[in-house]
């Protein structure tokens, strides 16, 4: 059976106090490692069933003595945005304490690494060492309250492994992964694994997300040549689709696809064929843009996720309830080809409001690396 840790959070009210639960498989230290956790943002659910059912897989094959690495999974990762209720709905995305995004502003240990690595330079690709570097960063790293406890304790959880894959979903989509185009070909791989079909890849998103800050500390020593490529570390994060796809048979499949790229990675024993899946479609963040829509009132979508769209083609219509019997409704055009990869599940919009996502090859201009994460 698999041991467990528990972090206290440090209490911001009276009487009350979060905890953050941690549960390991395999030998720590032993072959390589994986991290996983779900609901960052507290109202994303589908990565809360799908590591339940990961778990119970991890049980039996840890019985059968297959789990030759390392595998941790935080099955909860922000108990603070879960307890947040506002007249029974769950506004888990965004601290109500002061507006910020639960998955954006997670500890920059980069500097602080850089320094140790410059002045303590280890051999190369000693992936121990270099764990051991990235605890040590976090030896002064200053928390402001629970919120940021549990962000400094979930990154220094993420990076004592090889491999993070934090789960996520969108309100509406399709399945899809985040990650960089220095691990384009184990993105693929992951997306090959979990019957993905759109791989977004970025050098910088911005904003500081979990898979970002875990990143930006493994290609500092990349970038001094301490790390070659294959031993780099590996971080992805993994959409579930959307709000509402939450089922044991989503769940399972999505576990079964987690299990076959580890074994793909040599966490797990037992061959992994990716080779003859169909190869995910990469897309470049920076060809990513969010559909605003041009008026208030009901949306009527004529598009789902994952159907292909042509620039300038009809994808929505927005139909005003206040005006006079007879309006005309208002198109909601593509703004590029590619497909669209999500849309808001809420129907009723205001004018300027984010409706969808979409995504295309081409690098849009307006789109900045270093600012391609949204609120």
């Amino acid at each position: 059976m698999p041991s467990s840790e528990i972090y206290v959070l440090p209490s911001f009210s009276p009487g009350a106090s979060h905890q953050l639960v941690k549960h390991s498989f395999g030998e720590p230290g032993r072959g390589r490692s994986a991290y996983l956790q779900a609901a960052t943002h507290a109202d994303e659910h589908p990565g809360l069933l799908v590591l339940q059912h990961l778990m119970e897989l991890l049980i039996e094959l840890e019985q059968r003595g297959e789990i030759v690495g390392h595998i941790e999974i935080v099955p909860y990762a922000n108990p603070i945005g879960l307890g947040q209720q506002l007249f029974g709905q769950m506004p888990g995305r965004y601290n109500m304490a002061n507006g910020e995004n639960f998955n954006r502003s997670f500890p920059d240990i980069t500097e602080k690494v850089r320094h140790i690595l410059k002045e303590r330079p280890p051999t190369p690709n000693d992936i121990h060492k270099l764990k051991e570097i990235f605890a040590e960063a976090f030896e002064d790293i200053a928390v402001d309250g629970a919120v940021d406890a549990g962000k400094a304790w979930l990154l220094k959880q993420a990076l004592k492994h090889d491999i993070l894959i934090d789960l996520h979903c969108d309100t509406s989509s399709i399945l899809h992964i985040y990650s960089n185009w220095n691990q384009q070909e184990r993105a693929l791989a992951l997306a090959a694994a979990t019957h993905v079909d759109a791989v977004f890849l970025e050098d910088e998103a911005g904003g500081f997300p979990l898979d970002e800050a875990y990143a930006k500390a493994w290609k500092e020593a990349h970038h001094l040549g301490l790390v070659d490529t294959q031993h780099l570390g590996f971080s992805a994060t993994l959409e579930l689709r959307g709000q509402i796809d939450v089922d044991d048979e989503m769940a399972a499949v999505d576990a079964a696809g987690i299990i076959e790229f580890l074994k793909h990675e040599g966490v797990i024993a037992g061959g992994c064929n990716l080779a003859n899946a169909e190869p995910a479609k990469i897309y470049p963040l920076e060809g990513v843009t969010h559909l605003k829509s041009p008026a208030t009132g009901v949306v009527a979508w004529k598009k789902k996720p994952g159907d292909p769209v042509a620039e300038g083609e009809l994808i929505a219509e927005v139909v005003p309830i206040d005006l006079t019997p007879g309006s005309s409704r208002i198109p909601v055009l593509s703004n590029l080809k590619g497909i669209l990869v999500a849309r808001h599940h809420v129907k009723l919009t205001r004018q300027g409001q984010k409706l969808g996502m979409l995504a295309g090859t081409t690098p849009l201009a307006h789109r900045r690396t270093g600012k391609l994460m949204g609120i």
